[in-house]
């Protein structure tokens, strides 16, 4: 980077932040159509003068890495330092995405900063998410939180509740990090434990969860939007709690149109994609990540002036069925009384098993669901527990036209 390129914290005029991004774009793109043949066509767009004429770029999805593979990669193999494999939902094609430490060392830097909003030297922080290996996440977490004087521990994904209660209380972390539903079900069975600041990342976020945990712990809620194609860091939520502040060292981000692909203006939703700017690995062009948010159209109260993430709803996929996972999150999840749920939908027929708080009925969450759906046959089959916690996602089964997210 150079000296006097901005970062993602700097408070730089838009148009400076602008001038910035098209300049790598044009760097970016003139490397990948001499060194792929996936982008060799890009020539004929180049020099690009204006975004007007970026916008003239085909997009890139996860199709298009599933296909072209290793023809991505625009570094020769000894320079890769890590490879990530992730199974494309519904298929049994893996995609696998290639960073160099180079592409790492910049996320940790990302993490050190965004982690300083929320953590200082002599605390604390637990980290409830999978695995545990170098230069993964959870690592990188870890390692970005010590470099700030933080003492971290990696718990990793959460299979016995009692254990984890347990260590919760125990290790009484200054801040935790997890997915969503893992960390409101902890403080829905410890309530005593009080963290300072819960750290949601790794899924998709519903407004009761997040609402739960602030209410039951009294802690401050922050939101973190990321993807592996991002190389995991993206956009974090500051102290103002004003939406996501975006890394714009690193991506330029449009909002495209779910149908036509047109970039819309903030404050519309659409399809968030983004384009690598200093990626050595696999960089990516107008990527589409299928998930659905939008760019604020107001200035952040804590004085930064880029663009930043407003709620990001979820997968486009997902959200055109009915009914859907993240809807049917909002109405079980406005309910302390259940910890977790399964469900599927199958001929017509909803089938939700909530895990019932022990003293409690299943009334109130069934009441919910059959107020949410009042067109649908609704069976409830209350569980004891919920079999298996599958990765970073929550234990739930995703049938017929339910679906969730990757």
């Amino acid at each position: 980077m150079k000296t006097n390129d901005p970062t993602w914290q700097d408070m730089v005029p838009l148009e400076e932040l602008l001038g910035y991004q098209l300049e790598r774009i044009n760097e970016q793109a003139s490397e990948l159509a001499g060194s792929t043949e996936f982008f060799s066509g890009i020539k004929r767009f180049l020099p690009l003068r204006s975004f007007a004429e970026f916008e003239a770029l085909p997009f890139m999805s996860a199709e298009d890495i599933l296909r072209s593979g290793t023809d991505l990669v625009c570094v020769p193999q000894r320079a890769v330092t890590r490879i990530v494999s992730l199974a494309s939902s519904g298929t049994n094609h893996v995609k696998r995405i290639y960073f160099t430490e180079s592409d790492l060392s910049r996320t940790l830097k990302f993490f050190s900063e965004g982690m300083s909003q929320m953590c200082q030297k002599g605390d604390s922080a637990a980290i409830f998410l999978p695995g545990n290996s170098e230069n993964g996440v959870s690592d990188l977490l870890k390692r970005s939180l010590e470099y700030i004087g933080v003492r971290a521990y990696i718990y990793g994904a959460v299979v016995d509740w009692r254990e984890a209660g347990k260590f919760l209380r125990e290790f009484s972390p200054h801040t935790v990090i997890g997915p969503p539903a893992c960390i409101r079900r902890l403080a829905l069975e410890n309530p005593d434990s009080s963290p300072v600041n819960a750290l949601l990342s790794a899924d998709y976020l519903p407004k009761a969860v997040k609402e739960s945990i602030r209410r039951i712990w009294g802690c401050e809620v922050f939101e973190h939007y990321g993807l592996t194609e991002s190389c995991y860091g993206f956009s974090v939520d500051c102290t103002a709690h004003s939406g996501m502040h975006i890394r714009n060292d690193e991506f330029y981000v449009e909002i495209t149109d779910p149908v036509s692909g047109a970039v819309l203006p903030p404050g519309r939703e659409g399809i968030i994609t983004f384009t690598t700017l200093r990626r050595e690995a696999m960089p990516l062009l107008r990527y589409r990540t299928g998930d659905i948010g939008m760019i604020s159209p107001k200035e952040c109260p804590c004085g930064l002036l880029q663009p930043r993430l407003e709620y990001v709803r979820g997968r486009a996929e997902v959200l055109s069925r009915y009914p859907n996972i993240y809807e049917l999150d909002e109405a079980v999840f406005s309910i302390d009384s259940v910890l977790d749920y399964e469900a599927s939908f199958y001929n017509g027929t909803l089938t939700v098993s909530p895990v019932i708080v022990s003293g409690h009925d299943a009334g109130p969450a069934t009441e919910a669901i059959r107020r949410k759906y009042p067109d649908i046959d609704v069976i409830i089959k209350p569980c004891s527990n919920l079999s298996a916690v599958r990765g970073a996602k929550r234990a739930i089964i995703l049938a017929g036209q339910i679906g969730g997210a990757e």
